[in-house]
């Protein structure tokens, strides 16, 4: 890998700068076409592939929160392409986008192919198929498409998922793998894990308690009752409050970060599926909370500590996220809970700027020594371990865990908002 790698414009060939990628079999396919091509186009169409689904999460968001009419396409595009989750997939080349797009476009399938399927129509099979394949596209990154789950509450959602994993199942045995395959994936992929379970990059509970100081064991108990508990607590109120098949997912969506063992921050960019959703439909305080959600995900605070010079820049990314948000709903009057989203950002920027300059927080592969050399005879994910080692990212420091609270403690708003919506919508039909 480091052999192809090097040759790479921008990249230090004179220390070992490795970054590797762990995902499913299924995707090599994909990744084997575009490592054919010469590599500035193969940049070009994987951005292209990037930009469009954007567009598609955008557009298929919108269709969920049945929204229409140029100020909500044009707040919704604001919003997510401010956000710092979107800006930074499309910097870095995230699938997280891709893997967002094909939730978004899944929910939209499974609920058209379950209204298809009540009304008898034949075209519930076309919706059927493309629910599949969207599933199929969000399984690229399965950490996320696993919110997912909460969708199977009818026959429709469960035929095209299934004909979805089929495909997945199919890809993986072209790839090569098989269940040999398959089990040397789950294997890497928790070397991998543990190679950044506690790095800076990660937002995670485990990564944020390791941060504010508490011991491995610790964090790592803190990171495992906490996924727990995001999981029973996300299937209690859905049952409870009768979540519809939705409300239901996008709860899910809003407990992700905390239910899984991997989030990076442009694993946020998922949230913009609830976050376009509730700035279209929802109204009074529910709107408040979206609105302080919105701001809080989508704005980088990890990186005021770790690019300091763009601080008026990412101050900037946050307003523009409350301005798309407060567009988004302009269908109705605007009214106090359109002020949220504002206030939320100032005042959060007020507080983590002056703590980011204090605690700049270090950056790969930049901070890298000199001429750094990784372990002769380590696997991919030992040298990954100690790159992030070497930059400094291991190191535990509470300023930089309080930065990553901010996005984590916005889905908690996020899902408090969910519910209020359900609840309001649930009350004016009865």
């Amino acid at each position: 890998m480091w052999r192809v790698e090097r040759t790479i414009a921008g990249v230090d060939g004179s220390r070992d700068e490795l970054l590797p990628y762990v995902g499913p079999a299924a995707a090599l396919p994909l990744y084997g076409a575009l490592a054919r091509l010469p590599h500035p186009v193969a940049v070009r169409v994987w951005t292209t592939l990037l930009a469009a689904a954007f567009c598609a999460l955008v557009l298929a968001a919108l269709a969920l929160a049945r929204a229409r009419g140029a100020p909500a396409l044009l707040g919704a595009a604001l919003l997510a392409g401010a956000s710092g989750p979107a800006t930074s997939d499309i910097a870095l080349g995230q699938a997280a986008l891709l893997s967002a797009a094909g939730i978004a476009c899944a929910l939209l399938a499974y609920e058209r192919a379950a209204r298809d399927a009540n009304g008898a129509r034949t075209t519930g099979i076309g919706a059927t198929v493309a629910g599949a394949f969207a599933t199929l596209v969000a399984a690229i990154q399965p950490n996320l498409a696993l919110a997912l789950i909460a969708r199977m509450r009818d026959r429709a959602a469960l035929a095209a998922a299934a004909l979805g994993a089929v495909a997945f199942a199919a890809l993986t045995l072209a790839a090569g793998g098989g269940m040999h395959g398959f089990l040397a994936y789950v294997h890497r992929l928790g070397e991998h894990g543990r190679a950044e379970r506690f790095v800076t990059i990660q937002h995670t509970p485990a990564a944020i308690a390791w941060g504010f100081g508490a011991s491995p064991a610790i964090a790592q108990a803190a990171g495992t009752a906490c996924s727990l508990a995001a999981i029973l607590v996300t299937i209690f109120v859905i049952v409870r409050g009768r979540l519809g098949a939705r409300d239901g997912t996008l709860l899910a969506l809003a407990a992700l970060p905390f239910a899984v063992p991997f989030f990076h921050e442009h694993d946020f960019v998922v949230e913009l599926i609830p976050l376009i959703v509730l700035a279209a439909s929802t109204r009074g305080p529910a709107r408040a909370l979206a609105g302080i959600a919105a701001v809080a995900i989508g704005t980088d605070w990890l990186d005021l500590a770790q690019r300091t010079p763009a601080e008026p820049q990412i101050a900037l990314l946050g307003l523009a996220v409350a301005c798309g948000f407060v567009l988004l709903g302009r269908g109705a009057r605007a009214t106090r809970a359109d002020l949220a989203p504002f206030v939320a950002v100032i005042v959060l920027a007020c507080a983590a700027i002056p703590l980011a300059r204090a605690h700049p927080a270090p950056t790969w592969p930049d901070m890298l020594p000199a001429a750094y050399r990784a372990p002769a005879a380590a696997d991919a994910s030992a040298v990954w371990a100690d790159e992030q080692h070497a930059a400094g990212l291991d190191a535990p420091n509470p300023a930089w865990s309080a930065l990553r609270t901010i996005p984590l403690t916005g889905c908690i708003v996020l899902g408090l908002a969910v519910v209020l919506t359900a609840r309001a919508e649930h009350s004016s039909l009865v």
